[in-house]
């Protein structure tokens, strides 16, 4: 988290980039831009489909929501700018109504920042469910992890998003019912979307010089 008093030097340049079903995970990337710009820095805020090259700024946030699966278009995304991704700051978010404890703070030496309100501990200690197992953090990593193997993010963040039942096809509802379990609601977390931007400013920023005391 930034000290209180500080101001980034240089002002990084970076992009917030999100993927989006019905709006919702836009609302929590325009939260997190909101915060990195509140910090100092300059954001560009798009949506996935018409982002630029990430070769144009000194750090990138990538986001989207889990439908079967992070999105497919965050994913061709980090996938498509691979090289580039690799040589810079870069970090995600996944919306989502439900995620395994696993008592994890990293994967493979990946951060991870998990929304207090969404991590739930097992119902059984060692032996998890169907729906425990397919809501675990390296599970929803695996795959766009395993596209872009040299992008190693600075953070991932697991934030609560939004589920409603009336927009989705037969066969995304009988999947979230059976094999996720989650309820429709909106469980996006203000609170946590903000702190966690804020402790991942500097992260970001890391290019661009270092933190020095703002004149009073």
């Amino acid at each position: 988290m930034i000290p209180s008093g500080r101001l980034l030097t240089g002002r990084p340049r970076l992009l917030v980039i999100y993927a989006t079903e019905w709006g919702s995970t836009a609302g929590v990337a325009e939260a997190v831009a909101d915060e990195l710009r509140n910090g100092g820095a300059e954001v560009d805020l798009r949506a996935i489909g018409v982002a630029p090259s990430p070769a144009l700024y000194d750090g990138v946030v990538v986001g989207g929501p889990m439908i079967l699966g992070w999105h497919k278009d965050a994913v061709r995304y980090v996938a498509s700018h691979r090289a580039d991704l690799a040589g810079r700051p870069v970090a995600y978010f996944l919306t989502a109504l439900s995620l395994t404890d696993t008592g994890e703070d990293d994967l493979d030496g990946i951060p991870l920042f998990a929304d207090a309100r969404l991590a739930k501990a097992p119902r059984r200690a060692g032996r998890l469910g169907l729906a425990e197992r397919y809501a675990r953090p390296r599970r929803y990593l695996r795959r766009v992890l395993g596209k872009a193997p040299l992008v190693r993010p600075v953070s991932v963040a697991f934030l609560g998003g939004s589920l409603n039942l009336m927009r989705l096809n037969s066969f995304q509802k009988l999947f979230v019912l059976l094999v996720v379990r989650a309820s429709p609601r909106d469980a996006r977390n203000w609170e946590e979307i903000h702190r966690w931007a804020r402790e991942l400013l500097p992260l970001l920023a890391r290019r661009n010089g270092s933190l020095e005391e703002s004149s009073p």
